[in-house]
């Protein structure tokens, strides 16, 4: 008995322990006014890089230099699965990663990437601003976190090292890294694909030990990732649209100034606009460096068998979670069709 006792009484003496380390920590960098930043695995030059190099600039411009951000590219503060739970206890202050790992925290998040959800760009962002960005917000902010703004990293398209991928019939049992998410694993079953989940930061040995035969990402970090080495297929395929969530500590958040807290919104709305704008520009660009450095680019797909299979877990989320948050994130569609 005492033995469990005094178990019991280490365990809440540990916990405490790490909370006033934790916080003490966040103070001391609140006090000097430099802040940790992570792009969760993502390299400097892919879009979640440069996007949080200028949100560093603009927070240093806006504060006239009174805060510091320090941008840790990289797997530098782990990668995207450690990010969201480090901000939560504290051990950094700003970050960026897929939307999807956050379903963890916010299950319906996960819609904003079912398959073939948006037909566009714009119809994808207006999304994000919308009323389902607001209903995250109000869920991530019982877990700790001050969600920011959405940024994107665009349309997934499918790579693979053993085949081109023109038809459903080209994913029967082919070994797909996919993202970490329910959902993105049921839709890849759907259409015929052993998927396997995995960290971006695994990503690249993955497909150079051969553990898969492919995997789907945007452009950009097709490109930033260097998967042109281990891929030797590209299909442009637009299958489910990525956006990534910037956010920070909620009590990081708590401790700034009313004017920290509207530099950090202006910063990270200008993030935005210069990710939208680079992404705009770079697609036919990115698509000829790719092929430049020995891809195959395969555009004529026979995408709608894939649709059809894919599009199915849209009524599994409906049943799971229900209709609300998808109309939510389809309000802006709805209201300019009226």
């Amino acid at each position: 008995m005492k033995r469990a006792l005094f178990s019991v009484s280490s365990f809440f003496l540990l916990a405490a322990t790490v909370f006033i380390c934790s916080r003490a920590c966040i103070l001391s960098r609140t006090h000097d006014h430099i802040f940790t930043a992570s792009t969760g695995g993502m390299s400097a030059d892919s879009t979640a890089g440069r996007g949080m190099a200028v949100f560093a600039q603009k927070v240093s411009e806006y504060t006239n230099g009174s805060m510091t951000i320090q941008v840790y590219y990289g797997t530098e503060l782990g990668g995207s699965t450690s990010l969201i739970f480090d901000m939560m206890d504290g051990k950094v202050d700003f970050g960026v990663c897929g939307d999807s790992y956050y379903a963890t925290l916010v299950p319906e998040i996960q819609a904003y990437e079912l398959p073939y959800l948006f037909n566009s760009l714009e119809q994808a962002r207006a999304a994000l601003e919308g009323p389902s960005f607001r209903y995250i917000q109000k869920q991530l902010e019982s877990s700790g976190l001050k969600a920011l703004s959405f940024w994107e990293i665009g349309f997934r398209q499918l790579t693979s090292s053993s085949k081109s991928i023109q038809g459903l019939q080209d994913l029967n049992n082919f070994k797909l890294r996919c993202l970490p998410a329910v959902f993105q694993i049921m839709a890849w079953e759907y259409a015929g694909c052993k998927p396997f989940p995995l960290d971006i930061s695994e990503l690249y040995s993955a497909l150079k030990e051969e553990r898969v035969d492919g995997q789907d990402n945007p452009l950009s970090e097709i490109y930033s990732q260097r998967l042109y080495e281990v891929q030797r297929y590209l299909s442009i395929t637009n299958h489910v649209y990525t956006p990534m969530l910037f956010s920070c500590s909620q009590e990081v958040w708590n401790l700034l100034t009313e004017s920290e807290q509207n530099a950090v919104i202006q910063a990270a709305a200008d993030a935005r606009n210069t990710i939208f704008a680079m992404n705009d520009a770079e697609t036919d660009s990115l698509i000829t460096k790719l092929k430049d450095r020995g891809m195959q680019i395969i555009r004529d797909i026979n995408i709608e068998p894939i649709r059809q299979e894919m599009t199915k877990v849209h009524t599994v989320f409906g049943e799971m979670y229900g209709t609300k948050f998808l109309e939510l994130l389809r309000y802006k569609q709805n209201e300019d069709k009226m």
